[in-house]
Order: C-alpha cells, then structure tokens, then sequence
C-alpha cells in the first residue's frame, strides 16, 4: 500500500514538472470533505502509527536486543556470502564461549538428531550439516534466553523459552512436506517472539492484557483469545504482540519466506487439506498451541496419569488438525510422547526449570510469625518508612497518581498484599470508583470497584460514611458476605481484606484504600500497625486535599 501511495506520488510530481506553462482550465473539485467518521479514523490511524513506532525504537534502544542484532546481521553476511568459510561462521560464534556450549548442548540433546546422530562435537560439524542460516538461527534463541534477568519475571519468561523450544520439536516431527521441512522447526520457534519480547521489555502493559483477557474467561490457546489479544495489544502499541516479533526478527534480516511461515493461522474448516505456505503456518500455529497446552497440564499424579492426559491432548489435537495437517491419527499421541520425552531431555542440557503450570514464581522471603515480636516490628519499620516516604512526596507537591501508586505499592510490600487499589469520589455520580491498582489483576479488577455512597449499598459504602479503618478477616462469614456487591464475589474473590477509607475532618468522603489476600486469615493486624495504617491514610488523604497548580 505505502509503494502504491509512492509511486502515485510521484507520478502526479511528475505531471506537474511536464504540465504546459499555458493557463488552464480545472473543473471545480468535486470529492467530498471527509466526514466525521473519517477524520476520526483517519487520526486514530496516525496515532496507532506513532505508537507502534514508539514501542519499535523502545525496543530497538535495548542493549540485549542490540547484541543480538549485531550477532544476527553478521551471521547473515557470512552466509550470504560465496567465499564464507564454515571456520569464519565458527570463528564468530566461538567469540561467545558460552553461546557455544549450549549451541551445542542444543544440537546435541534433540535439534536434528536424525542429520548429525547425536555426535556433533564442533561447531564446524555443527554448520556443516545444518547450514549457516540455522546454526545463526539457533544461536539467537541462545542469545535471547541469555538475556533473561536473574528475577521472578525471567523465571516467567524461561518458560516462554521452553514452550518455544517444544513448539519446534513438535513441529519438527509432525512437518510432512519436505518443501517445508527445514524452515519449519525455525518458524514454529520463533513464531511468538512477540511475546518473549513483550514479556521482557512491556512486563507490566503485557500483564495487564492477559489479565483483561482471564477477566474475560477466554481459554489459553484459543483462537479467541488470541484475536482479543491481537485488538488489545494493537490498541495499546499500534500493533499485534506477533507483529512486534516480526519486526524485530526482520531487522534481525531474515529471510521473507521463513518470516512468512512465523504468521499465525488457525484453519477455518477440520476437514479442509491444507497446501503451501498455509499448511506450514497452519502447522506452527498448532505446535504452538499444543506445546502450551502441554505446558499446562497439571504436573501431579503417577507418571502413567501424566501420559494419560497427554495421550487426551493429543487426540484433542488429532480432531481439530489431523485433516488440514495430514496427519496420522492413531500414531499421533506417541508420537508425541516422544517428542515431549526428547524436549525434557533438551531442556535439562540447557539448565531450563520448569515452573508449575500457570507459571507461579514463589520469591523467598522470610515468613515471620504474626504473632511473634519481629514480626510485629518489622512490619512497623516498614510502615514507619513507607509514612516517611510518602511525606517527603507530600513536600515537593509530587502528583496524585505517583502518590497513589507510591501508597499502594507501599502496603503491599508492608502487609505482602496479593493487591491493592486507590478509589477516588465521582461526585457527580456520589460514588467511589477505582482508579489505579497494584498487584495480581489488580488494574483490570480497579475498575470494577463502584461504590455508592448516597445513600451507602453495600459494606464498603457504609465503612466509608461511617469512616471506619476496617480488617475482614473472612469474606466467607454469612453475616459479611450478605453485605458484599455482587461484583467483589464475581470478579474479586479474596478470602480477606482491609479497607481504609479517606475522609476529611468534615466527614466528607473523598476515597478509600483497599488492600486483600487470597485466603481467610491471612491478613493480621495489631494495634501498633492498625495505627501507623492511619498515618499512612493521612499522608493519602494530605495529597488527595492538596491544591495543586
């Protein structure tokens, strides 16, 4: 579309310098104005396109990504070129001793075993028989997985590496077109990229899309969730999550065609033969899926109930493509338990755990006694230093929302809240709302805290009209729960909360802080904390009041 707008661009320069210097006559225009509807879209676009440039030079700007690209560029040169040399590849991979190593662990424990036999020893073998293109392929995913941070996010992000990893294998192993059989395996690992790289330099935008999309209550893998998804994330950055992948792996200077099979795309029809470039994007697309349903399974049971449930997967896998994929049923379910034995094998090589299924990263911390002495002074140190903190904001007039965000993200570090969210007065509406949240969904769930106060409807308008600093230590209690909107059980769901309401010394409602915990009980107070609780309040409500230019 951009070369069409080009070329008529020039054409009509082109007229222009030709036209005859002798007045003309020009009929009066008579195209429309644009419309309301078409401004509006056309300034939407304009702003999609800005943010997808942003979220494209943010990206560009990361040192890791940098070495990757450079790593990448070079490999393409040398295999580009007709006087490369398999010692000149090697020699530029072996600048990386680490890269080396697990390059070839990789090749080694499952990445085509059938052409080197599990024997390769060299990288110099190792190029021989995979070509430069594969081997520089490879060495990316390496490079990329090294980049991982040391943290509970990397940890979440390995598995991403590890789904990949399998989505290859499976792919690798299902591929019945020899036309595609080399780039296959490359396709299906890096066909979501996208969200490797979201998940490392977007964390917190990208968790906020999975969160609208589990409030949504869309299955993992589906064809529906990812559509949402693709809307979501093109709203947010101006382009899909896999979009970002693809361009980043073009800059990376890949080759068209295998940047082709990386397109996702789901069948249409289980009863429709697929052929050409669908049939291997259609293939990569699967694998994906497949690759993180098997991620999901839960992880108890004896080894032969483990089986079981992949053996259902695979037949689930069986109904949906075995027809667009041409592929056996009946030797599906072992093949891929094969598949899925060689992969644990691969990811062991490279020291890659695997989380539980949902990826929950447990970060130590030392759990004290809620009843002991260190527990009850630690957590007034810490609610001593988040008061002093959110003072020396109040004095530089810093804004309401840092101040917000500060006290949140405060007390959930104090009390090791599962999350937190700052509601605001609607005086229009005579209601509190939720503005901002921190910790698990606690930006998607903020929203949903709609609160009456004229006249009060459910408990928290009455604590708040009432101004009382309240602990429920059981939303399960009858006597509560009758109390409680419709939207906290529905979407909520805590076992236990706090709510610290922000009212003036006219009793005039401004806010409220709330703060919960999965399960009953789990939050515990005491006199000591409950009253550095309400000078933390007070330094909330001294920035709500305060004028600001």
């Amino acid at each position: 579309m951009q070369d069409d707008r080009d070329s008529e661009i020039q054409d009509l320069a082109g007229a222009e310098a030709f036209a005859s210097p002798e007045p003309v006559c020009v009929p009066p225009a008579t195209s429309a104005a644009p419309t309301a509807d078409e401004a509006r879209e056309a300034e939407q676009e304009r702003l999609r396109q800005q943010r997808r440039v942003r979220v494209m030079q943010s990206i560009e700007a990361q040192p890791d990504l940098t070495a990757v690209k450079v790593s990448m560029l070079n490999l393409q040169q040398l295999s580009r070129s007709e006087r490369s040399h398999v010692r000149a590849l090697t020699a530029l991979i072996h600048d990386d001793p680490a890269m080396l190593a697990k390059l070839l662990r990789l090749v080694n424990a499952a990445f085509y075993r059938s052409v080197g036999g599990g024997e390769i020893t060299s990288m110099a073998r190792a190029v021989h028989l995979l070509g430069f293109q594969k081997v520089g392929m490879l060495a990316s995913s390496l490079r990329l997985f090294e980049t991982l941070p040391p943290t509970a996010q990397g940890q979440r992000l390995q598995q991403e590496f590890a789904r990949a990893q399998l989505a290859a294998l499976l792919a690798q192993q299902l591929c019945v077109s020899r036309r595609h059989a080399e780039n296959v395996p490359l396709a299906a690992l890096f066909q979501r990229l996208g969200d490797l790289l979201a998940g490392l330099h977007f964390r917190d935008e990208a968790q906020v899309i999975d969160d609208q999309l589990d409030l949504q209550e869309l299955p993992p893998e589906s064809p529906q969730r990812h559509r949402q998804r693709d809307r979501l994330a093109r709203a947010r950055w101006g382009l899909t999550i896999e979009e970002m992948g693809h361009e980043v792996a073009r800059s990376w200077g890949w080759p068209p065609d295998l940047l082709a099979l990386m397109r996702s795309l789901h069948p249409e029809s289980a009863d429709e033969l697929l052929g050409g470039d669908d049939y291997a994007r259609a293939l990569c697309t699967g694998a994906n899926t497949l690759a993180g349903e098997l991620m999901r399974l839960p992880r108890a049971g004896t080894p032969e109930e483990q089986a079981a449930a992949r053996a259902r997967l695979a037949r689930a896998f069986a109904v949906r493509l075995s027809e667009p994929l041409g592929l056996d049923p009946e030797t599906l379910p072992d093949v891929i338990e094969q598949t899925h034995a060689g992969w644990l094998e691969l990811l062991k090589a490279l020291g890659v755990t695997l989380l539980a299924p949902g990826g929950a990263v447990v970060v130590a911390r030392t759990k004290l006694d809620p009843n002991s002495r260190a527990y009850r002074q630690n957590l007034a140190d810490e609610l001593a230093d988040a008061i002093e903190h959110l003072r020396r904001m109040n004095r530089r007039a810093a804004p309401l929302p840092e101040v917000l965000e500060a006290a949140l993200e405060l007390l959930t570090k104090a009390l090791g809240l599962q999350r937190a969210v700052a509601c605001l007065v609607d005086p229009a509406a005579g209601a509190l709302r939720g503005r901002m949240g921190v910790g698990d969904k606690a930006v998607v769930l903020a929203p949903f805290f709609d609160i009456p106060l004229r006249p009060p409807a459910d408990l928290f308008g009455l604590l708040c009209a009432k101004n009382a600093d309240t602990l429920i230590r059981d939303v399960g209690d009858p006597v509560i729960a009758q109390r409680l909107p419709a939207w906290f059980g529905e979407r909520v769901r805590a076992g236990t909360f706090l709510v610290l309401p922000l009212v003036t010394s006219n009793q005039q409602v401004l806010g409220m802080l709330y703060g919960d915990q999965r399960q009953p009980g789990d939050l515990v107070l005491h006199d000591r904390g409950l009253a550095l609780l309400r000078d933390l309040r007070q330094q909330v409500l001294n920035a709500v009041v305060m004028p600001r230019r």
